[in-house]
């Protein structure tokens, strides 16, 4: 699996910049299709190590919720604004984890990381593998153009 230096976490650098656009979170394809844009060559992520490196990371903790707006599950900071959301952190190995906050509206993906992990690569894994990464106007596609511009942004300061 490919451990990321704490500066260097992909995924933090995406949600940090979306959260500061004052928006919620981001689609797991999203955020898996954008390591095609890092400026160094690295092994990349799937869903499971995505995960897990948010579960292990000394970072920021990550909520997953559902977006009425795009009817998706998003991943996102989970900073005060976003505390008070009911929800739980899903066990992992079967251990207390507090990375990782899963809110109520998706209780049916599991009580621990494991099913949740199996639950979202069963539902996301079939559009990545189409490159099928960003939904706009209600229907699954590659990258906008305003996409791309955002995580070559948000990637600049990757080291």
């Amino acid at each position: 699996m490919n451990h990321l230096a704490k500066s260097n976490r992909y995924w933090e650098l995406l949600l940090k910049s979306w959260r500061a656009d004052n928006k919620d979170g981001l689609t797991i394809p999203f955020i898996i299709g954008s390591q095609r844009f890092l400026p160094t060559k690295q092994s990349e992520q799937n869903i499971e190590e995505l995960l897990v490196n948010i579960i292990a990371a000394e970072a920021s903790q990550v909520y997953i919720s559902y977006c009425p707006t795009i009817n998706e599950i998003i991943f996102g900071l989970r900073d005060q604004s976003k505390e008070n959301i009911a929800g739980k952190f899903p066990t992992f190995n079967s251990s207390f984890q507090e990375k990782l906050f899963l809110t109520e509206f998706l209780n049916d993906l599991g009580s621990d990381a494991e099913g949740v992990i199996s639950k979202l690569t069963e539902r996301y894994q079939p559009l990545i593998d189409d490159s099928k990464f960003s939904k706009n106007e209600g229907e699954w596609g590659d990258f906008s153009g305003n996409d791309i511009d955002f995580i070559k942004r948000c990637f600049a300061s990757y080291v």
